[in-house]
This record gives C-alpha cells, sequence and structure tokens, in this order.
C-alpha cells in the first residue's frame, strides 16, 4: 500500500474515532433509597432535572424504595412521584386502585436539588 494511502485512510480512522465520540456525555450510576413518612416509597419514579433547559432529564424507576439511575454531572432539580395501593377502593373490574401519595412539593414543585459528581448514592427521606 502506499505510503499516502496508509496516511489518508489512518486519517480517516482518526477523524471517525474523534467525530463519533463527540456528543456523548458521561453519565454516572446515581442509586439510593426513598422513603416517605419512614416507610420506602413502594412504586415510583425518580427524575433528575438539569438547570439547562435544553438538556432533557434523566431518571428511573423507584420499587421497594429503591432505584438506579444513570444522570449526568451537574446540579439537578429532584423530582419524585410515589404510587401505592389503597385497600379501600378497587377498580371497576376488581383490580387495586393505586393512588398517588408524595405530596407535590416533592413532585410537581419540588424544590429538592443534589449534585452529581460521579457514581453516588443519594437516599431522599421525605416528610
Amino acid at each position: 500500500m502506499n505510503p499516502r494511502t496508509l496516511l489518508f485512510l489512518l486519517t480517516i480512522c482518526a477523524l471517525t474515532l474523534t467525530l463519533s465520540s463527540c456528543g456523548k456525555e458521561k453519565l454516572y450510576t446515581v442509586s439510593g433509597t426513598v422513603t416517605y413518612k419512614g416507610e420506602l416509597v413502594p412504586d415510583g419514579s425518580i427524575s433528575f432535572v438539569p438547570g439547562d433547559p435544553k438538556l432533557s432529564p434523566q431518571g428511573a424507576s423507584i420499587r421497594d424504595g429503591k432505584y438506579i439511575a444513570q444522570v449526568r454531572k451537574g446540579i439537578m432539580t429532584v423530582k419524585i412521584t410515589g404510587s401505592k395501593i389503597d385497600p379501600k377502593q378497587k377498580m371497576f373490574d376488581g383490580s387495586p386502585f393505586w393512588t398517588d401519595f408524595v405530596p407535590e412539593k416533592y413532585s410537581t414543585q419540588s424544590t429538592l436539588t443534589v449534585e452529581i459528581t460521579g457514581n453516588q448514592t443519594e437516599n431522599f427521606d421525605l416528610e
């Protein structure tokens, strides 16, 4: 193979590798527990909302009070929802009726914040 062709191919490979890594942001594993009034949130969701509105929130499901999420670095507003079965109510077909029980001050109106600096554990004890 001629040296110019080899140099050209190596340049193309290097450029491809460089461009393919552009735009990929580093995500960190954030995990922990979520309780409300001392009890594990049985079912819900947790969202980490960046201050920059151009960036989308990242989050995870909460199951039996635990979550594991992949989150970018930065200061995030944390929004938490929680649902549980209401034993006093049933759906029309007899299935369990789920009700939201985490107040808006932790979900749609949340002021909870956390700084993501790397892989970390963040527990939320809500009252």
